[in-house]
């Protein structure tokens, strides 16, 4: 219990239970009783409150529950299998261009490069994006013009003081964008290193909602999975707050069948990024298709299961187990 306690004084318990009552009004279950079972879910399970939502652990059973990759679970098979000492290349961004510049394929700026070189960038990218060095699900993530630059010297001291860096801006694949034309829409792919080998285990598209710059399925966006056979997006696309849509809603476009262009190059292209560093068993690959084919926009040493758990609707602990069961 003294564990459980510690837990849940992490989170906001408040407004945990504000949502109970919202979702209580659907299901006629009572939000007391619901906040009684979740401590038991994370006494027996490590599951957190977004846990409990996301995957609506009040309609499932205990042995359903138990097959869920939850807060505490991923956080100790990431502390095994994807150690924070052997991922420097991948969870610094700005490391991410050097070590993989085979698969981002694009310009980027970082302070250390200096102002003639920024003067460079700016005079080859009249528009760009601009990020922070260390940041998570799209935060701080924004698209910037030229106009917005008063001098590159202040610039400059802007991306320094914010620890900040910039990229060229990304064209998307006309095929891709008909999905969403207003952000950049990306394809979670993620690998594990099985016996020394690559494997594409899981894919999902991250849809933007039209109105944002990034995707991203924490801002805003929509998540839908992909047949990895085929290549193609199947079923309706489901948002961060659980409701699912068959077409897009500002484009119509239909999801369930939709054509991903380069499949092949891209399965290809994340996997044999995978082989950088296999020391880090199970990487979250975020692919965009621009003008000019696949590339790689980010990588996640710890990548989350909500999006793929959400998606299935079930737990998907044995796509990591499978790594234990093989990694020597």
């Amino acid at each position: 219990m003294k564990e459980f306690l510690s837990f849940a004084l992490k989170g906001n318990g408040k407004r945990f239970y504000e949502n109970l009552k919202v979702v209580s009004e659907k299901n006629k279950k009572s939000p007391t009783w619901m906040f009684i079972d979740s401590m038991f879910s994370t006494l027996l399970f490590g599951s957190g409150y977004t846990d409990y939502l996301n995957y609506k652990f009040y309609e499932k059973s205990l042995k359903e529950r138990s097959e869920y990759v939850t807060i505490k679970y991923g956080s100790e098979f990431y502390q095994k299998y994807s150690p924070k000492d052997k991922a420097v290349n991948l969870r610094i961004k700005t490391n991410f261009h050097k070590y993989y510049s085979d698969y981002t394929r694009r310009q980027y700026f970082i302070p250390e490069f200096g102002l003639e070189e920024l003067k460079k960038f700016l005079d080859a990218n009249k528009v760009f994006m601009i990020k922070p060095a260390d940041g998570l699900a799209g935060t701080d993530v924004k698209k910037m013009d030229i106009s917005q630059v008063e001098t590159p010297e202040k610039f400059l001291e802007y991306l320094k003081e914010n620890n900040m860096f910039i990229e060229e801006y990304i064209i998307q694949d006309e095929r891709w964008g008909k999905l969403c034309p207003h952000s950049v829409n990306t394809i979670r792919a993620m690998t594990r290193i099985i016996d020394g080998k690559p494997e594409l285990f899981y894919a999902a598209a991250r849809i933007g909602n039209g109105k944002a710059v990034v995707d991203n399925f924490h801002q805003g966006g929509v998540g839908v999975r992909i047949d990895t056979e085929k290549g193609k997006l199947f079923g309706n696309a489901v948002s961060k707050d659980l409701e699912e849509v068959e077409a897009h809603p500002a484009t119509g476009v239909k999801f369930d069948g939709f054509d991903i262009p380069y499949w092949e190059e891209i399965k290809k292209m994340v996997c044999d990024a995978a082989m950088v560093n296999p020391e880090v068993k199970v990487v979250g690959w975020d692919v965009a298709i621009s003008n000019k084919g696949p590339l790689l926009i980010e990588a996640n040493r710890r990548p989350g299961f909500d999006l793929v758990q959400v998606l299935e609707n079930k737990g998907t602990k044995y796509m990591l187990e499978e790594v234990k069961k093989n990694s020597k």
